[in-house]
């Protein structure tokens, strides 16, 4: 079974790898896919698969997919694309993403052709949003509680603000933003 983690990872955390590793057991191989929205002020695709890369090299059970390069949004057609490239998937999504699928087109389709593990966050009660949105297809969703109070957002503050980040990032991640100048 291949996980696809989605997400804008902007940047990765410590985070994102904890979840990965708590759901190692789960999968042979958990993949990045990085979303490339113009919803969201991101860093440029090439910054955010290299630090993805950063955690690849470290664990051979993670990969990172750079498939969103070529698209600027994100629906089932990129979910079917993955599938055929990695045959036995499940989607892994934090539940602030799961509370936007509704607004997905096709999203029945979506709900009814894929499994998802749905990573809780704070602000979003994932078990209410599968009850009220996808009653009737509350088998294809895992939720997976995780807490932490790291969040992409909390270290693009710290780093704008020059407050020390090492305690949410990978100290090669920290180095590459640094490096790089991103989120200044």
């Amino acid at each position: 079974m291949i996980g696809l983690f989605i997400g804008s990872f902007n940047p990765p955390t410590l985070a994102h790898l904890q979840i990965c590793l708590s759901l190692k057991k789960m999968f042979s191989k958990i993949i990045f896919i990085p979303v490339n929205t113009k919803e969201k002020k991101l860093v440029s695709m090439y910054h955010r698969i290299n630090m993805l890369k950063i955690y690849t090299k470290k664990y051979s059970f993670l990969e990172v997919d750079n498939i969103m390069e070529n698209y600027s949004y994100f629906d089932y057609r990129i979910l079917d694309l993955l599938k055929r490239k990695y045959h036995n998937v499940k989607v892994i999504v934090g539940s602030d993403i799961l509370n936007n699928l509704k607004n997905f087109d096709n999203k029945k389709y979506l709900i009814s052709n894929y499994e998802f593990i749905v990573i809780t966050r704070d602000s979003f009660d994932a078990e209410k949003i599968i009850n009220n949105y996808y009653g009737d297809y509350k088998k294809n969703f895992i939720v997976h509680q995780y807490t932490s109070d790291i969040s992409s957002t909390k270290v693009r503050e710290y780093i704008k603000n020059k407050m020390d980040t090492k305690k949410f990032l990978d100290m090669e991640i920290d180095f590459y933003i640094r490096e790089n100048q991103l989120y200044f």
